[in-house]
């Protein structure tokens, strides 16, 4: 086989929880006086906090309210996931047993807090810290996607090349972190992104959702 692991991005991939960010994001702006429509806050969705403030609401709302916008947004998806269940897509816990039978290695790699983590693997039902072979989260990296932060830190996880690694994501900032990082990108448009968007940011190949990778796991391998 060509690759030795698969690295894989968690929600809008692994969990059905865009669209609970999306509500989240809506919560906080509304709380702190603006106005940003589902559509705009979808757009931005896989890029860290940081990002998506400035993005919608320009430089001067960042830095004067950025902090708070952020900390009302965690707040409300811990909520939300606290009262609903989030979904794990269908085959997401089982493509990592598949993945381990053919002796390939597996990360999770996040921009979440751990505390993000906890909450939506208690609403999904995946363990994430169980799940794969190593885990890299909002702690373990200085810049959110698309910067290629969050790819390195896996690499150097899993102490492995970049050309030796696949990443799976379903953001064109997923696609875009791992074409600064050298990484092969599969991008699926399970969490909402259209597949000409997922290939312009570099996605190599374009699937529907974990399921259809774990199906096209000979040919992807």
């Amino acid at each position: 086989m060509k690759y030795a692991a698969m690295i894989f991005d968690i929600d809008g991939t692994l969990v059905d929880s865009n669209g609970a960010h999306v509500e989240a994001w809506q919560a906080a702006f509304a709380a702190q006086g603006y106005e940003a429509s589902r559509e705009r806050i979808e757009l931005e969705i896989g890029k860290g906090g940081d990002k998506l403030v400035p993005s919608i609401l320009g430089d001067a709302a960042e830095e004067r309210d950025g902090e708070s916008l952020r900390e009302r947004q965690s707040e409300e998806f811990l909520r939300i996931a606290g009262s609903r269940r989030l979904p794990a897509f269908p085959r997401a816990r089982e493509i990592f047993d598949t993945l381990s039978g053919l002796g390939i290695r597996t990360a999770l790699a996040t921009s979440s807090a751990r505390e993000h983590l906890e909450a939506l693997g208690q609403s999904s039902g995946l363990d994430f810290e169980s799940l794969a072979d190593t885990l890299v989260a909002a702690d373990d990296i200085e810049e959110t996607k698309p910067a290629p932060d969050l790819v390195h830190a896996a690499l150097r996880k899993l102490d492995l090349p970049a050309s030796a690694c696949l990443m799976v994501g379903d953001t064109p900032y997923d696609a875009e972190a791992c074409r600064k990082a050298d990484v092969a990108c599969i991008g699926v448009t399970s969490g909402g992104s259209r597949g000409d968007v997922l290939r312009a940011a570099g996605a190599t190949v374009v699937l529907r959702d974990i399921a259809e990778v774990e199906e096209r796991l000979d040919q992807l391998l």
